[in-house]
C-alpha cells in the first residue's frame, strides 16, 4: 500500500513538473556550454579550472592516468589540453562537478552512491568502447556518466515523499520497481532543466533499446555494451570475456569474443581512474 502510494505521488509531482531537480553548479554550467558550443575555444575552461585547485589536480590526474599516459608527465591545465583536447577535459571537470552530492536523500546515500560508481564506470569503459568501434568518442563520456541520471531524483523524491525514517520503511524491490517506473522520465526532466545535449537524451530516453534512438542508435549501443563492461568490473574480481560477449548488449554493440578480451586488457588502468583521490 505504502509503494502504492509513493508511485501515485511520484506521479502526481512528475505531471506537474515539480519533481525536484538539483540546480546544475555554477562551473559545471560553464563547462557544459563549453561541450554545447566547440567555437567557445579554451580559455573559458582554462578561467574555470584555474579557479579551483581541486580540480586542477583532478584534471591533471585523469591527464596522467595510465590508460593516456604517453611518457611525458603532464604538469600544467594548457598540456591536459593540447594532449587530450578541449571536450576530454571539459567532460572530466564536468564529471568532478556532479555527483551523489547534488542529492539530499540521506536515507538512500548508499544506493545513490552506488548508482553513481555504476555511472562513471558506464563513462570509461563507454569512451574504450568506441574507440574499439572506431566511434566518435566525444559524446561517449557524457553519455555514460548521465544515462541514469534521473535514478537519485527519483529515491530524492520518495525520500521527500515518506520523510526522514519512514515506517515500515519501502523494500528494495519496491524501491526498484520505481526506479524503473520512473527512472527515464525523471532522467528527462534532468535533461531539459540542464538543457544536455541531444546525444545524452537519446541516452536517457532509449539505453535499453538502442534500435530506437535514431541517428543515435550506434553511440547508445556503445554505452548499453560500455554499462555491462562496467557493472562486470564492480560485482567481479575478475570479468570473463565470454560471458561478455554472449551478453545481448555487447553482441548488439557489434563486439565480438577477440575484441571483448582486448578491451579487457585495459581494466586494471579502467580500475586505478575510477578509484578515488
Amino acid at each position: 500500500m505504502q509503494h502504492q502510494h509513493v508511485a501515485e505521488q511520484i506521479g502526481v509531482r512528475r505531471a506537474a513538473g515539480r519533481l525536484t531537480v538539483p540546480v546544475l553548479p555554477a562551473v559545471a554550467s560553464v563547462v557544459l556550454g563549453v561541450i554545447n558550443d566547440p567555437a567557445a575555444g579554451t580559455q573559458a575552461l582554462v578561467r574555470v579550472i584555474s579557479r579551483d585547485q581541486s580540480l586542477a589536480a583532478h584534471v591533471l590526474k585523469y591527464a596522467n592516468a595510465p590508460l593516456l599516459r604517453t611518457g611525458t608527465v603532464i604538469l600544467s591545465v594548457d598540456q591536459a589540453i593540447a594532449r587530450l583536447g578541449t571536450r576530454i577535459v571539459a567532460d572530466v571537470v564536468f564529471a568532478a562537478c556532479i555527483g551523489p552530492r547534488l542529492f539530499k536523500a540521506p536515507l538512500y546515500n548508499a544506493l545513490i552512491a552506488r548508482i553513481w560508481e555504476e555511472s562513471l564506470a558506464t563513462a570509461l569503459w563507454s569512451k574504450e568502447v568506441a574507440q574499439a568501434r572506431e566511434q566518435e568518442m566525444e559524446a561517449s563520456f557524457l553519455c555514460g556518466l548521465l544515462h541514469q541520471i534521473g535514478l537519485p531524483v527519483v529515491l530524492q523524491a520518495v525520500q521527500e515523499i515518506l520523510g526522514p525514517a519512514p515506517q515500515p520503511a519501502l523494500a528494495r524491490e519496491e524501491l526498484d520497481a520505481l526506479l524503473q517506473s520512473f527512472g527515464v522520465i525523471a532522467g528527462l526532466d534532468v535533461a531539459s532543466r540542464w538543457k544536455l545535449p541531444e546525444p545524452i537524451v537519446e541516452t536517457i530516453a532509449h539505453l535499453n533499446e538502442a534500435g530506437a534512438a535514431g541517428n543515435r542508435s550506434a553511440l547508445v549501443a556503445g554505452v548499453s555494451a560500455a554499462r555491462a563492461f562496467a557493472l562486470a568490473m564492480l560485482d567481479e574480481s575478475q570479468p570473463q570475456a565470454q560471458t561478455l560477449s554472449a551478453m545481448p548488449q555487447v553482441q548488439a554493440a557489434g563486439l565480438d569474443h577477440a575484441a571483448v578480451e582486448q578491451l579487457l586488457t585495459t581494466l586494471g588502468a579502467v580500475r586505478e581512474m575510477l578509484r578515488p583521490g
